[in-house]
């Protein structure tokens, strides 16, 4: 009676441990998502750097076409650290500044002439690069510019508001050490003989 007595005490005992360290886990696995989470997109470095020769031109083209100061100041608002680079639609840059299509299109060609930006086209709508020499390569004609850029959608460009979007329909992820189960199929629970219990 005793020996039975000590083993469900020893029972209780490692059930207790086990059950702490499932908890320390699950809180691990929560505060790592958390992290993740935070981090998820963030772009490294809040700030771009203008040189002082910059600044005189910003200043400049501030007073030949304010418009266009406008609009390269959302292009540098929202442009991807890095590349200085940012996808956004004239419609989209029209609505955030309050402007005209045409305006902005009068806006953005300044901008290109002056060589504040160069524009790659990218279907209907222009990639904008601040600064930089856009890499090309292929043959003639084949030439494609490849790199990352900030993208910028606006509910006035959808066909319906962001709150008619239906949910989207999740696909599971099967990672490199994983395998799906087929069909109805068993699988034993997982070994715990290698966990250190104490």
């Amino acid at each position: 009676m005793a020996d039975d007595d000590e083993y469900m005490g020893q029972l209780v005992e490692r059930n207790t441990r086990l059950n702490e360290l499932l908890q320390n886990t699950a809180a691990q696995l929560d505060e790592e998502r958390r992290l993740n989470l935070l981090t998820k997109n963030r772009v490294n470095g809040g700030y771009y750097m203008m040189s002082r020769a910059a600044e005189k031109n910003l200043r400049a083209l501030q007073s030949a076409n304010p418009t266009a100061a406008l609009v390269f100041s959302v292009i540098r608002e929202n442009m991807q650290i890095g590349t200085n680079a940012v996808t956004i639609s004239n419609p989209v840059l029209a609505k955030i500044l309050g402007k005209s299509q045409r305006t902005i299109a009068r806006a953005t060609k300044h901008l290109s002439d002056h060589a504040y930006v160069q524009i790659v086209k990218v279907g209907n709508t222009n990639t904008y690069v601040v600064n930089e020499q856009v890499a090309f390569a292929g043959s003639v004609g084949q030439r494609k510019a490849v790199f990352s850029a900030t993208v910028v959608a606006h509910e006035c460009e959808q066909d319906e508001g962001w709150d008619a979007v239906k949910k989207l329909k999740a696909i599971p992820i099967i990672y490199e050490n994983e395998r799906p189960i087929l069909n109805e199929e068993y699988i034993a629970p997982p070994d715990q003989s290698d966990l250190d219990l104490n």
